[in-house]
């Protein structure tokens, strides 16, 4: 029994791992220019919604290139959004470490809480 659960949570990891999304405890940004929410993590898939400048969301984790994040803002629907329209909340830099997501960012590479 033991060994059945064991290899079910390394089936799990392993499938994230070659997901190419890097997985993370969510963290807090803003938005900094209105844009596109998209269904998958590029241009090409489909348009999910909106968000807002100014706009506070959860970044939940980013894809290997760390150009692309899902995202889940207070209201609507979570989905994907290009990280350059990204920036951390107040000030300060974190460092990537426990309970950080990092990015490529509006003003470069970025590391959240």
């Amino acid at each position: 029994m033991f060994l059945k659960k064991l290899f079910s949570v390394m089936i799990v990891f392993g499938a994230m791992a070659l997901s190419g999304v890097a997985e993370a405890q969510a963290a807090s940004a803003v938005v900094t220019r209105t844009t596109q929410l998209r269904s998958g993590p590029s241009h090409n898939y489909r348009v999910v919604g909106t968000v807002h400048s100014r706009e506070r969301v959860r970044v939940n984790r980013c894809d290997r290139s760390l150009r692309w994040c899902h995202v889940q803002p207070r209201r609507g629907r979570t989905g994907w959004i290009n990280s350059r329209f990204l920036d951390r909340v107040g000030g300060g830099h974190h460092r990537p470490g426990r309970g950080t997501v990092c990015f490529f960012g509006a003003r470069g590479h970025v590391c959240v809480r």
